[in-house]
């Protein structure tokens, strides 16, 4: 798993396992009233909403379908928000499933107040493959109407959201479907705080989430002024030459950016300036503590100024894996390896790898998972857990600090210098960030020491190595090693830094905000969050933020540029050469929809496609999930080349029965001819079977001799997918423009929408 996928998964593990830490013995009071849903149940915890108020409250809100019972009535305390629920569950049985609806809602225990609540059901499951006409302003008079009625002492300290509403009314992206009221404390915002309800493309309420912490607010006395936080940042910021990989997708070539300066382990894949500046001092902060930020000082210094050189290949062999992860420490002999194994993988990097699982069964019982390269013998990755750091999280007064910053730093240096020690010149330290228990800054559970891969001195973003150290007994109890093998791009007619800056400072944007300090979780007892006047700067283009993970300065051109395999996301872009097309309205429908890409402003409707353009116009316009049918796999078509930047669409084609399995090559630079295309839509239907039958869809076309499946064509001009010529000729084998091509695919998901309801 790659580093930046791994801390997110990390974030939400941690905050899962404090949630969860949090429950109190009230798992007996949900076994019964799952049990007996109807039953009374005697709480052994007072508070002022009991049971039966809970659930009138929840039905109150979001009232229950008809054939759902309820099956889960628990209180919680849960530390991580800092308040005590009811957590009550409704499902709907159906014969031979498991459950064809869940409706649950959690109520504050203390208040009433609803926290959240979630409707799922076997039809929202589905993929909205159309996005839906919502009359937007009758569905924000209901949220009014919801937050006056359910969140009437916080109505008056709520704004709806600009940029939610008008990304709900673009449905830009898939996830983009809801409406956010902003907390709102002297007339600004506060960060993450607020009412966010979704909707289903029908305008039902699909979730609601409700979050408002007890905070103590800062003064907004002696703010600097917007224009003068903009000023300063456009003084201060660094812009730097920096690598850009991409292994997420087929073919994907490292890329020369520019991004700001590195100043902390945080900002590793930062590509983009994102930066929070205090509203009374104009300096960076951190998100985490709210600490004055300062370019680290070991970022430009390498473990080694001798050259060093990676191992050439020694295929090692189990034994000698084994003997290997010894030999670093994190395998001892008083662990049994209860599990061992090989693998050969191809994302992030191809590679064989030796993995084994190691337990220590007397004392602390500390599991261990290493994994170790088998061709060059080098510490991929290993991870150690176990009772002491269940029961820190259980109870954090176990929380103890033995371990310095700067300790750590030396520790995870020398970790490093024997894990990979033909790669000391290429590694940079980066100053150790400290993680808190719960966001407080006085338990620290440990520290994250990063060192950055440079090559000829320039960052390769996201890689190198991380080790984390216990800050209690300075144990390695986490590394991670990411190192691709990218060729890198020439460093040739790049645009000086103050230039890359200037383009950074033209899209900056500066938002007044309230930021939590700490941003999650709750702070200990007897302490009071708090929150502070923060200048939120990030580079927007037509009012949207680029992600900064996936956009980056080109540091040849100076442009703005895409990176990696992203949903279209077209709304509002104007297209100068489809005026006047006999398609124009359906081809600007695809476009609203963000169903079809443009580029440059231009569409090129009469462009004919090959096989390979035909089956990406089907996978863009499904709106698959970023790397979802990524490199991680082996190609199926056998004249499908690794590289080719239609191997996620035709891979796609393949899993959702677009194209048939008994077929190895796709002949993806033949003509897409209407024959193909009309393949493409039956069988994405599921009647492919059917239609091949004969005599079932009989057809009156007077080219039919011409036609090899009479079924296919039948069906696709009889559903109106795909339609004849003024002759009444299909013409199986003329090839399609990428006009005829988008229209037929935007009918064909309104056919099979309607079929799925």
């Amino acid at each position: 798993m790659g580093k930046q996928m791994k801390k997110k998964w990390a974030g939400s593990m941690l905050a899962a396992t404090i949630a969860a830490g949090g429950i109190l013995p009230y798992n007996v009071l949900a076994d019964e009233a799952k049990a007996t849903p109807q039953a009374s149940v005697q709480t052994v915890k007072t508070t002022k909403i009991d049971r039966e108020e809970a659930l009138r409250i929840a039905q109150e809100f979001m009232p229950v379908p008809a054939g759902y019972t309820n099956n889960q009535v628990e209180m919680e305390d849960n530390k991580y928000i800092g308040r005590t629920l009811w957590r009550l569950t409704w499902s709907m049985q159906q014969p031979g499933d498991d459950y064809g609806g869940q409706l649950s809602i959690s109520v504050d225990a203390k208040d009433g107040t609803i926290l959240n609540a979630n409707h799922w059901t076997r039809e929202s499951e589905r993929n909205n493959l159309l996005p839906g006409k919502l009359d937007t302003t009758s569905l924000v008079n209901q949220a009014n109407a919801l937050i006056n009625k359910h969140y009437a002492k916080y109505a008056s300290q709520m704004k709806l959201s600009e940029d939610s509403l008008e990304s709900f009314k673009r449905g830009s992206m898939p996830y983009m479907d809801s409406l956010y009221f902003m907390r709102l404390q002297n007339g600004i915002p506060v960060t993450d705080q607020g009412l966010r309800i979704s909707y289903d493309k029908k305008g039902k309420i699909r979730s609601v989430d409700f979050s408002w912490d007890d905070v103590q607010f800062e003064s907004i006395s002696n703010l600097k002024n917007k224009d003068e936080i903009l000023h300063q940042v456009e003084r201060e910021l660094e812009m730097e030459l920096a690598y850009l990989s991409n292994v997420s997708q087929p073919g994907g070539k490292i890329e020369l950016a520019y991004a700001p300066k590195l100043k902390t382990s945080s900002d590793l894949y930062n590509v983009v300036p994102g930066l929070l500046i205090d509203a009374k001092t104009g300096k960076q902060i951190s998100a985490i503590d709210g600490k004055e930020l300062n370019a680290s000082t070991d970022v430009n210094r390498p473990l080694s100024t001798a050259k060093t050189t990676p191992p050439s290949s020694v295929n090692i062999d189990e034994a000698q894996a084994i003997a290997k992860i010894k030999e670093f420490g994190i395998l001892k002999d008083s662990m049994s390896v209860e599990q061992k194994g090989y693998r050969e993988e191809s994302h992030p990097v191809k590679r064989k790898v030796w993995e084994i699982y190691a337990v220590e069964s007397e004392g602390e019982r500390k599991q261990v998972r290493a994994s170790l390269d088998a061709q060059t013998g080098e510490l991929v990755n290993y991870s150690q857990y176990g009772m002491p750091y269940n029961e820190k999280m259980e109870n954090p007064d176990k929380i103890k600090v033995n371990i310095s910053r700067q300790q750590a730093e030396k520790t995870a240096e020398a970790f490093i210098r024997k894990a990979l020690p033909g790669r000391l010149d290429k590694l940079y330290a980066v100053e150790a960030t400290p993680n808190y228990y719960n966001g407080d800054t006085d338990k620290i559970l440990n520290y994250n020491v990063s060192f950055v891969r440079k090559e000829n001195g320039i960052r390769v973003v996201g890689e190198g190595a991380t080790v984390n150290v216990d800050a209690d007994t300075g144990e390695i109890t986490d590394y991670n090693m990411m190192w691709s093998v990218q060729a890198l791009p020439a460093l040739t007619n790049v645009i000086k830094p103050e230039e890359a800056k200037k383009k950074a400072m033209t899209l900056m944007e500066a938002e007044l905000r309230y930021n939590l300090i700490p941003p999650y979780g709750s702070v200990g007892t007897g302490k009071v969050r708090k929150a502070k006047p923060v200048y939120v700067l990030a580079v927007k283009a037509n009012g949207q933020p680029y992600d900064y993970g996936t956009s980056y300065l080109d540091a040849r051109t100076g442009e703005w540029k895409t990176h990696g395999n992203l949903p279209v996301n077209n709304s509002g872009q104007s297209i100068s050469d489809i005026a006047g097309h006999p398609l124009q309205k359906e081809l600007q429908n695809m476009v609203d929809a963000n169903l079809l890409e443009v580029k440059d402003g231009k569409l090129n409707p009469d462009q004919k496609l090959t096989r390979g353009e035909a089956v990406k116009i089907f996978y863009t316009a499904a709106r698959q999930p970023y790397e979802y049918y990524g490199p991680g796999q082996e190609s199926f078509f056998t004249d499908v080349d690794e590289n080719s930047e239609i191997k996620q669409a035709a891979e796609w084609a393949v899993q959702n029965r677009l194209l048939p399995r008994s077929v190895k090559q796709l002949r993806p630079n033949d003509p897409a001819t209407r024959e193909f295309l009309a393949e493409l839509i039956v069988r994405g239907l599921g009647y492919d079977k059917l239609a091949a039958k004969e005599g079932i869809f009989e057809t009156k076309l007077q080219d039919e001799a011409a036609i090899n499946k009479k079924g296919n064509a039948a069906l696709v001009t009889r559903l109106q997918v795909m339609t004849p010529n003024d002759k009444n000729e299909f013409e199986p084998a003329r090839q399609v423009t990428k006009a005829e091509t988008a229209v037929a695919v935007y009918r064909y998901l309104q056919i099979k929408e309607s079929f799925m309801e």
